[in-house]
């Protein structure tokens, strides 16, 4: 069983993926194999360093994750290079673990699940929802201004749209209890 899993920025999909890894669900965060390739992949430092030069570089060498996306968020042009410098590398990633180990059950996190038409790699589209309010005050516990959080918004399909296309919708505006309780049914129904 392959299940893909999105949701707007704040809904809690890290949470989500997390829960369904301790009843048993291989899972892969695309977002985290980006920030390693940004992270330790000298090829892709070096391709950032001829575009950017050293404006998104920190006085230790490190890329300046800040810095990119003050670049990438407010030019769609940027954005989409960098998206075309990344994403066929975790694309590969992922769909060589699913195609490695078929037999297992796989949740891939993928926030741009549906604006990068990968639905079909997937048994199931699952999508967390989390009400406007509760993601305004998650995302600016982790120090994003309005701004930047509405740019990355602008980014990605509304929420209810991605609702709308699921094939499950996990709620992420009760308590944790509840949402560890929506896992358990959804494991139990797609291991079945």
């Amino acid at each position: 069983m392959k299940l893909g899993l999105t949701g707007g920025i704040g809904c809690g999909k890290s949470t989500v993926a997390a829960l369904f890894k301790e009843v048993g669900w291989q899972t892969i965060d695309t977002d985290c194999l980006v920030r390693e390739l940004l992270e330790e992949d000298s090829n892709i430092q070096a391709q950032i360093c001829e575009h950017w030069g050293d404006k998104v570089f920190t006085q230790d060498a490190l890329i300046d994750r800040k810095a990119v996306a003050a670049l990438v968020f407010s030019d769609k042009s940027e954005l989409l290079w960098l998206e075309n410098l990344l994403h066929p590398i975790v694309q590969e990633s992922w769909k060589n673990s699913l195609e490695g180990a078929p037999e297992l059950h796989w949740l891939v996190e993928i926030p741009l699940l549906f604006e990068k038409r990968l639905e079909t790699y997937f048994d199931l589209i699952v999508c967390v929802h989390s009400p406007s309010n509760i993601v305004e005050t998650r995302i600016a516990n982790r120090g994003y201004s309005h701004s930047e959080i509405l740019q990355r918004r602008e980014q990605q399909m509304p929420l209810d749209e991605k609702v709308e296309r699921a094939d499950h919708v996990i709620s992420n505006s009760g308590s944790f209890d509840f949402l560890k309780l929506q896992i358990k049914k959804l494991n139990e129904q797609t291991k079945g």
